[in-house]
């Protein structure tokens, strides 16, 4: 196979730092509509039970909000500072990016991987990066800068024609 483009993006604390705010900016307002709902609703159901003399109900109800609570606000904070610790940002590795007809492979000195294009949840550009997201938290991170192989307009075609509604 013929490799129509390749990068070599290397990850870095301030490349996720980008990233992070890309991503807060993207999905941020739904993550805090969809959470401020469901606190109004435990709260809702909470107020109801302890109207209705349901304590025991109120009382679960109480440390699943606590719970919900300390999800959706600590462990997002507690994932961040994880993934900076990982390997991939203390050491600042390279991955390198080879984009073929029908898929792209991800490799350093020890990973490889094979991914096709239909498997792309969602793909983003922006001044500096692409993102290719795989789920809704998770992405590869491309420098528009360090492309080794094709130019960025060419690859910014080549992934609209092949994602064509996920491409944003």
């Amino acid at each position: 196979m013929k490799i129509l483009f390749k990068n070599n993006t290397k990850y870095t604390k301030n490349v996720y730092q980008k990233f992070l705010q890309f991503h807060q900016q993207k999905y941020g307002n739904k993550y805090t509509f969809t959470t401020s709902l469901t606190i109004i609703l435990l709260f809702f159901c909470i107020i109801t039970n302890i109207k209705y003399s349901n304590y025991f109900t109120a009382l679960i109800l109480i440390f699943a909000l606590i719970g919900f609570c300390f999800y959706s606000f600590f462990y997002p904070v507690k994932k961040v500072k994880k993934e900076l610790k990982t390997e991939k940002f203390e050491k600042e590795k390279v991955f390198t990016f080879c984009f073929y007809d029908n898929f792209f492979t991800i490799s350093d000195k020890i990973f490889f991987d094979k991914i096709k294009y239909w498997k792309l949840y969602r793909v983003y550009e922006t001044d500096q990066f692409f993102y290719l997201y795989i789920n809704k938290d998770h992405a590869f991170l491309l420098d528009k800068s360090t492309f080794v192989k094709g130019n960025i307009n060419n690859f910014s075609k080549f992934l609209r024609r092949k994602i064509w509604f996920r491409f944003f």
